[in-house]
């Protein structure tokens, strides 16, 4: 994958996570969201030697929202903030 288009697909997803940690911070889980960060992840993502980095805050955050309780919401909201550090780390990277 080329660095550009990889750039423009881990926006895609940073945002989405962006979204999803705002609806947790308002006490919603948005299924929506997360599917769609399943589906960023299949589409390319998660194949990409580069972003070999984010499966592991991926499936942390998968986890976390297993068994959505009001009170797991603030360990979610962190998984984000780790998932978007790590987005962020493989961007930096790109040429």
């Amino acid at each position: 994958m080329e660095d550009l288009d990889l750039a423009r697909r881990l926006r895609r997803l940073r945002r989405t996570v962006d979204m999803l940690q705002t609806d947790l911070r308002h006490g919603r889980v948005n299924d929506k969201l997360l599917a769609e960060i399943e589906t960023h992840m299949e589409h390319g993502i998660a194949t990409e030697p580069r972003c070999t980095s984010l499966s592991a805050p991926v499936d942390a955050l998968r986890e976390s929202t297993l068994t959505p309780r009001p009170e797991l919401y603030a360990d979610t909201i962190r998984f984000c903030e780790r998932l978007k550090d790590s987005i962020e780390d493989v961007v930096s990277r790109l040429g």
